[in-house]
């Protein structure tokens, strides 16, 4: 949800219409200059390889102008605009705000695009608020993306200058690497599901003020929400330090251009981490397991060796936050230590095999995912497989860990070798009551004669690391 400053203007009739009698509105004092017309194709550029854009607005001034903008852009661009949907998400935490979506969804209408209006609906955590919402908020956004049709699509949202200055500031505050100090990128993928929808933020280095100055000039109100001016929030108190904070030189300007210098760096360690995962020999065995150079990995700078192993348990782990910098810096010390025997991390395995390392999906702490596929349909196991069961299929399977003991069986039925047991009982299978159908990741440890026996069939299981 786009951010904007607390204001004290009264709330009111904010249009004509009978939805607008109940939005608070706010008219912005601020310095700027609005954006102009030919300034739109630069700012819009990486949008047009996109079908479809979910424009994310939630009526603050920040996204308003947003949509105000990407309509300009779409009216006067050299080339068709992709496809554009407003989104709205109500996450029912206060009164009223059933009322000011519908405004939004209203207006949105009223400037000619298909608007939708998405629902948080169930329990509400009673801590840690703002980052559930803000992980419903996207679940919601990128299942209307998905939604919206086939081809590239993504989520834009209306994240600007100011708001990267308060997260470099909030991640300063946490003890950030260079990753967290770049802070939010104008371009990532929102998951791990496949084809990927995108999040896409044009206005990251623009300044707020010009945007309510843009509103300003166009006349368009906006709703101030009232948790935008609640101290209890850690953006909302670096966002009151602000004019403090430009005294003493961090302005949000500066701080947005550390994060974009940083964003370079991090851009050159991760291609030297390609280098590395290149001369380290990294094979992922289709999903089994992953295995590297024990030694060239040793010899690499710990800066290169911290990001690989990130890399390795990420698509290895299962979840799908990042691995905390102080253990993971606390694995790496100890892998440098001959007494290592093996650890776990963030739901993967890491140990020693002969030269190799090795990192696996661990088993045991947490109940591996069941899924159910119906024919033609797909699924994202455990966050490191996508599943599907071909449209041919005679009827519905369920997708679950293979388990130690199906493993035995197969690896005494194919004659498997190669692969650690404890990964391979990680895997996932399609199952039709206790029948194992198929188990992902084995094919390339059987031999070519018993292979044949063990067709594939309708099953499908791609590793996504």
């Amino acid at each position: 949800m786009s951010k904007c400053a607390p204001s004290p203007s009264a709330s009111g009739s904010a249009a004509a219409d009978a939805h607008a009698a109940s939005a608070p509105r706010a008219r912005s004092d601020s310095v700027g200059s609005p954006i102009e017309d030919d300034e739109l194709a630069e700012l819009f550029a990486p949008l047009a390889a996109f079908r479809t854009l979910v424009l994310a607005v939630s009526g603050g001034a920040d996204s308003m102008a947003l949509m105000r903008l990407a309509r300009r852009w779409a009216q006067t661009a050299a080339s068709p605009a992709p496809r554009i949907i407003v989104a709205i998400v109500d996450h029912g935490l206060r009164a009223g705000s059933r009322a000011e979506a519908e405004w939004v969804v209203g207006q949105a209408r009223a400037a000619g695009f298909v608007a939708s209006l998405l629902t948080w609906s169930g329990n509400k955590p009673a801590t840690g608020i703002q980052d559930a919402a803000r992980s419903a908020r996207y679940a919601l956004l990128a299942e209307a993306a998905r939604a919206a049709g086939h081809g590239p699509a993504a989520i834009v949202t209306a994240h600007t200058e100011d708001d990267q200055a308060e997260t470099v500031l909030m991640r300063l505050g946490r003890g950030s690497g260079v990753d967290g100090l770049a802070a939010m990128q104008p371009l990532r993928p929102i998951d791990a599901v496949l084809p990927p929808v995108m999040i896409a933020r044009p206005l990251l280095g623009v300044a707020g003020a010009r945007l309510r100055a843009t509103l300003d000039r166009a006349g368009q109100a906006w709703i101030e929400d009232p948790s935008n001016d609640a101290s209890r929030f850690e953006r909302v108190r670096i966002r009151k330090s602000r004019a403090h904070l430009a005294e003493l030189g961090l302005t949000n300007e500066k701080l947005a251009l550390s994060a974009r210098r940083l964003s370079r760096v991090r851009d050159a360690l991760e291609t030297a981490v390609d280098d590395l995962q290149q001369r380290a020999r990294l094979d992922v065995h289709a999903g089994a397991f992953a295995s590297i150079d024990a030694g060239v990995f040793e010899a690499a700078p710990e800066e290169l060796r911290l990001r690989l192993l990130a890399r390795l348990v990420a698509s290895f782990g299962g979840r799908q936050e990042p691995v905390r910098m102080a253990r993971l810096e606390g694995l790496v010390t100890r892998l440098s230590q001959r007494s290592f025997d093996g650890a776990t991390l963030a739901g993967a395995v890491v140990c020693r095999h002969g030269a190799q390392l090795r990192v696996y999906r661990e088993a045991g702490r947490a109940a591996l995912p069941v899924i159910t596929l119906a024919p033609g349909t797909s699924a994202v196991w455990d966050n490191r497989f996508r599943v599907a069961l071909a449209e041919g299929a005679t009827a519905i399977v369920e997708v679950r860990a293979l388990g130690a003991e199906a493993f035995a069986k197969l690896r005494q039925q194919l004659g498997v070798v190669g692969v650690p047991a404890a990964a391979a009982a990680t895997l996932p299978a399609f199952w039709r009551g206790e029948q194992v159908l198929f188990a992902a990741g084995l094919a390339d440890f059987v031999n070519a004669r018993t292979l044949q026996a063990y067709p594939q069939g309708p099953y499908l299981a791609e590793f996504l690391g």
